[in-house]
């Protein structure tokens, strides 16, 4: 299934926006852990749940397999009604190889670890001395890794006859840390050979291309042959395209093995940089499925149905532009638990969404509030993405921001901050804020986080003068045509229950001052009166 066939999961013959968790890495490991957190993500009103598959657990001795965890993962979803992503760990995650199984890590001569030389990258996050990581210029360890990963999907074929494993990712946050680029004899070598026809055939069909490849290249003066230095100069960023190429080629292998047993998407997430303190590859992981080299990964993998940003950085709308593309579906592999990326980026088009760590999520949270809020209206959210009548608001403190939709200007205004100031002004003290002081996270989580308190939302145009807002913290103004007088007619707030608006009050008077609440989510239906001067 290449990626222009993908855009939202078809699943018992209906399309779906996935609203999910990721567990926890180690949590798919016990199937105890597990249950406890997939009965989360249906307590928390999602419909998908992501879960980790372990190389070094299924393939213990070389040729020898074990999936009955795996087959544990399938029967708990399957008992739930969730749609079941499964991570390969098989080479990499994060960038490092300690999901990789003993004999191969032990085995340094058949298979080679990548060897850094100080370029410039400094320091890298979440290494420690002793990590592991090994060569993408190996032919065995592509070899091991596509038989593992094939006989993966080969055997998710043979027991999965409901359909629950909807999508598999392979690997996780592939890339290099400490250097641009591996020096290993297998690297020395492929950095020496001409760059493979296939990448400067993409880049000459594509001109106007703009990244970090195609920029270097031109640079170059468009070579039609020659090495990687030749082609692309030597420079960090050449390192970068360079290794780009053997990641996204080493995962294409995994993923056109695996598609040939079994027909589901297959996709790569990055580790997004450059990003404040990660401003060079390999202090990031290089090569990578970050923006700058999207290209050079669709050139090398056509069969990854697309690829997906990890959003731990404030930058969610950069991020979010960086990823929607045309030729690429936006879908979130994991994202810190604030639910402004939610509404930013379902808003934005995403065909799934998964906070990270679904195990520490509480299950009576804004998490909780928006997923059932969302997936009440699932059936409206995916038709206007896919008729481009959707769009996202999120708001920093005191913001506002114009929102053209349905032949309507909408003035979106951060609530909180408006009406603190008019009160004020009135000489009237009132509470105005959001209600800052509530846990995302149980105590169990190792880094917690507090709800998000900024203004955002989803507006859909749901015909007829009329829009569905969805979220909280907004102030709403409209403008019509030029001729036109527009108000609002009737605001009623209320939710979708399997695909039906449920009616709650209307709203006038003092609640018509933010028609989403200050200090919780909501949806509400805005109609407005045209009128003609």
């Amino acid at each position: 299934m290449n990626r222009c066939e993908t855009r939202h999961l078809r699943i018992a013959g209906r399309p779906r926006l996935l609203l999910g968790g990721q567990l926890h890495n180690s949590t798919s490991s016990d199937l105890s852990s597990a249950r406890e957190a997939f009965d989360r993500v249906v307590a928390l009103g999602g419909n998908a749940v992501t879960a980790t598959v372990s190389w070094h657990l299924v393939e213990p001795s070389e040729g020898r397999f074990d999936f009955a965890g795996v087959d544990a993962l399938i029967d708990l979803a399957r008992e739930r009604d969730l749609a079941l992503t499964l991570l390969w760990f098989g080479a990499w995650k994060n960038a490092a190889s300690t999901y990789a199984p003993r004999w191969v890590r032990a085995d340094t001569a058949r298979f080679p670890r990548a060897e850094l030389e100080t370029d410039g990258a400094g320091g890298a996050a979440f290494t420690r001395p002793g990590t592991p990581v090994l060569s993408v210029f190996s032919p065995e360890l592509l070899s091991a890794d596509r038989r593992a990963f094939t006989a993966l999907a080969r055997h998710i074929a043979d027991v999965d006859d409901a359909g629950v494993v909807v999508m598999i990712q392979v690997e996780n946050e592939t890339g290099l840390l400490g250097a641009a680029r591996d020096h290993c004899v297998g690297a020395e070598a492929a950095w020496a050979a001409p760059v493979p026809g296939q990448l400067l055939g993409w880049l000459a069909e594509h001109p106007d291309a703009t990244g970090t490849a195609a920029r270097l290249w031109r640079e170059q003066g468009r070579p039609s042959a020659g090495t990687w230095p030749e082609v692309f100069g030597s420079d960090e960023w050449a390192q970068e395209v360079f290794m780009a190429w053997a990641i996204a080629s080493h995962c294409e292998a995994l993923a056109a093995s695996a598609s040939q047993h079994l027909d589901v998407p297959y996709y790569a997430n990055a580790w997004l940089g450059p990003q404040p303190g990660q401003e060079l590859p390999g202090q990031y992981p290089s090569g990578g499925p970050t923006a700058g080299v999207l290209d050079v990964w669709q050139a090398a993998a056509p069969s990854l149905a697309l690829l997906g940003p990890d959003i731990y950085i404030d930058d969610v709308k950069g991020t979010t532009a960086a990823y929607a593309r045309p030729d690429n579906p936006l879908l979130i592999p994991e994202s810190r638990l604030a639910v402004g990326n939610l509404f930013w980026t379902v808003g934005s088009g995403a065909i799934g969404f998964n906070v990270f760590g679904v195990d520490d999520v509480r299950p009576d949270g804004q998490f909780s509030s928006a997923y059932h809020l969302l997936g009440g209206a699932e059936d409206v959210i995916i038709a206007a993405q896919r008729e481009g009548r959707i769009r996202p608001v999120l708001l920093e403190a005191g913001e506002s921001a114009v929102v053209e939709l349905g032949g309507l200007s909408w003035t979106v205004r951060d609530a909180g901050a408006a009406l603190r100031q008019m009160f004020l002004d009135a000489g009237v003290r009132v509470r105005t804020d959001a209600d800052a002081g509530g846990e995302e996270s149980d105590a169990s989580a190792l880094v917690p986080s507090p709800a998000d308190t900024r203004a955002m939302g989803i507006l859909i145009d749901l015909g007829d003068d009329e829009i569905l807002a969805i979220g909280q913290g907004l102030m709403f103004d409209v403008a019509g045509q030029v001729g036109e007088i527009v108000e609002i007619d009737d605001a009623v707030e209320g939710c979708y229950e399997a695909g039906e608006w449920v009616s709650g009050r209307h709203l006038n008077g003092d609640e018509r001052l933010s028609l989403l609440p200050l200090d919780r989510l909501a949806a509400v239906r805005i109609k407005v009166l045209r009128r003609h001067v």
